[in-house]
């Protein structure tokens, strides 16, 4: 009990400084080359050779209910033969080969200067030791000459100037966020997980196009390192639909104004970069349990894009954290309601049993002074398990 007392007093200490925190570590914005980059692959839908139907359907539905896409389509719609279109295709092409999706060219793109600065973006280089030299080089090549690409588009088309003519809307949509997001969230992530991040910034990113249904958007997370400090992004597509109109329509709604998933997907993305990289080193141990990913857990997960054990083991300890951040911050609605929607709607089966387990790290910070040291321990949760406790979860 005295240690739980002892964290408590930390959890306050850390709530005295909140609001300077939160300004200092928090921001909200858009980013040119991301917003440029799926442009690019909206104009290069027709030249894909994987997945085209699916985006396609994308394309279709978003350009009903999401302003940008419309004024995009508009604007550079003529442009789906366009150089930088069959080199968007080929390289999703490509990194799906290496079994990787857009989400990888994120960090990538956030590495470089924003284009707007005029400054050209430097040679790609793959940090990661998973792929042989040959491998490495080929995907360097491909990726360093494809940045220049995006960069000479943004220059030639003058897209930067799109982005000055909608700037209401782009800030409207920042705002709908900001609005959303729970006061001093960076410091009970910080004090709960034992690890300090620089900045923690949301992008807004209304030309990414994912169907909304019950106002469901997608988040992909990145992380940037520079000189040792860790800058985590989230990227935002919108989850809530705005009719199109007019294109010299003023809009008074941009896509992201629903607290529930603003808070969700902002915790959740930035929760990914405490989460992956420390579960690296357990990757055999999480092995021997994927016997619980039944033919029926990979059915409920194909939705949601987990397509391995592996994921799904980081997703339920990702929701874990959400679930115990807004603990931590007393939140107990918010707490309440990420518990139904994880367990109940999106399936994460095994969160009673983990939020049960960590009780024994956070009363024990001593022992465990971050939440990578109590790994082994709240892991062991899966192996308590067998086939028929996940059939009857899922009844």
């Amino acid at each position: 009990m005295q240690k739980l007392i002892i964290l408590g007093i930390l959890i306050s200490c850390f709530s005295c400084k909140t609001e300077k925190r939160q300004r200092d570590k928090f921001d909200v914005g858009f980013n040119e080359n991301i917003e440029t980059y799926f442009l690019a692959e909206i104009l290069s839908i027709s030249h894909r050779n994987k997945n085209r139907s699916w985006e396609e359907y994308k394309l279709k539905t978003c350009r009903e209910y999401q302003p940008i896409v419309a004024r995009a389509l508009t604007d550079f719609g003529k442009l789906s033969n366009h150089k930088i279109a069959i080199e968007t295709a080929g390289l999703n092409d490509t990194l799906g080969s290496f079994g990787y999706g857009n989400d990888f060219m994120m960090g990538i793109l956030l590495e470089q200067p924003e284009f707007r600065l005029s400054k050209p973006p430097g040679d790609f280089k793959y940090a990661q030791e998973d792929l042989d030299t040959a491998q490495r080089t080929y995907l360097e090549k491909i990726i360093s000459n494809y940045i220049q690409s995006l960069y000479n588009f943004y220059r030639t088309e003058n897209i930067g100037e799109f982005y000055q003519r909608n700037s209401d809307f782009y800030e409207g949509a920042i705002n709908e966020v900001r609005s959303h997001i729970p006061k001093g969230f960076t410091d009970a992530m910080e004090a709960y997980y034992g690890d300090a991040r620089e900045k923690y910034i949301a992008l807004v990113s209304p030309m990414m196009i994912w169907p909304i249904e019950e106002n469901e958007g997608r988040g992909i997370g990145a992380m940037v390192v520079n000189e040792g400090e860790k800058t985590v992004y989230e990227i935002m597509s919108p989850y809530v639909q705005v009719p199109v109109g007019s294109s010299d329509q003023a809009y008074h709604q941009f896509g992201y104004d629903y607290q529930p998933r603003a808070r969700t997907l902002t915790i959740h993305e930035f929760g990914h970069s405490f989460v992956n990289s420390e579960l690296e080193p357990y990757r055999e141990q999480i092995d021997n349990y994927s016997y619980l990913f039944t033919d029926r857990l990979k059915k409920e997960m194909e939705s949601k894009g987990v397509q391995s054990w592996h994921v799904y083991v980081i997703e339920n300890l990702v929701r874990l954290g959400e679930i115990r951040i807004a603990e931590i911050q007393e939140d107990k609605s918010r707490a309440e309601f990420l518990r139904n929607y994880h367990i109940k709607q999106e399936k994460f089966i095994f969160l009673p049993q983990l939020e049960k387990k960590i009780m024994e790290f956070e009363n024990n910070r001593e022992q465990y002074p971050m939440w990578k040291d109590y790994l082994p321990e709240l892991l062991s949760v899966f192996g308590e398990n067998d086939v028929d406790f996940v059939d009857k979860q899922l009844n």
